[in-house]
């Protein structure tokens, strides 16, 4: 999983939900979406890589953050955007904004290190070097001296969402991309 273990400073039972996220996330691969996917209305599916690798528990959190910051949330995606849609889960933003107010979410180059396990968070279409807005998010899967090395999140392939694994070594702009990263309740 990782090639120089930066966990040390991590519980055992952080270690333990990190492998059990890289599993699942690693189960997920080549699943794809139907042609009628829908952003917004599509029920949550394998496309919404952290989702799935952080449940329960993770929608759990976010729902109940919700309760704590509505207002913050419709701040962020305005009035629609609630539990009562899939999407509310789906989004990056929601995601991050629910991590930095657990005191998890940590920004590219931050003290603590990626690690196999955590979500990452990309500004995948580069829109100024000061949005700091991702708009998708995966499960890092490989780390070697502090760097993120292999992801896996949602890349369409054929005009469709489809998992994949990806190497960033190979890909210098998905690597420029990663916004911060962060473990997962």
């Amino acid at each position: 999983m990782e090639k120089n273990d930066h966990t040390t400073q991590a519980s055992q039972a952080r270690k333990n939900r990190r492998e059990q996220i890289v599993l699942i996330a690693q189960g997920l691969v080549e699943q794809c979406v139907n042609d009628d996917f829908d952003a917004v209305h599509s029920p949550l599916c394998a496309i919404d890589v952290v989702m799935v690798a952080g449940a329960p528990w993770l929608k759990d959190a976010l729902e109940k953050d919700y309760a704590k910051d509505e207002s913050g949330y419709k701040k962020i995606g305005g009035g629609a955007n609630s539990p009562d849609r899939a999407y509310f889960y789906r989004s990056s933003v929601n995601l991050m904004h629910f991590l930095k107010r657990q005191g998890l979410y940590v920004p590219r180059g931050g003290k603590l290190p990626p690690a196999a396990g955590m979500a990452c968070f990309l500004d995948w279409d580069d829109r100024g070097r000061f949005n700091f807005a991702p708009d998708r998010s995966g499960i890092i899967v490989e780390t070697d001296n502090n760097q993120i090395t292999k992801i896996i999140l949602p890349m369409i392939n054929e005009g469709l969402f489809m998992v994949q694994k990806i190497e960033l070594k190979s890909n210098l702009l998905l690597e420029q991309a990663i916004i911060g990263y962060s473990d997962l309740p």
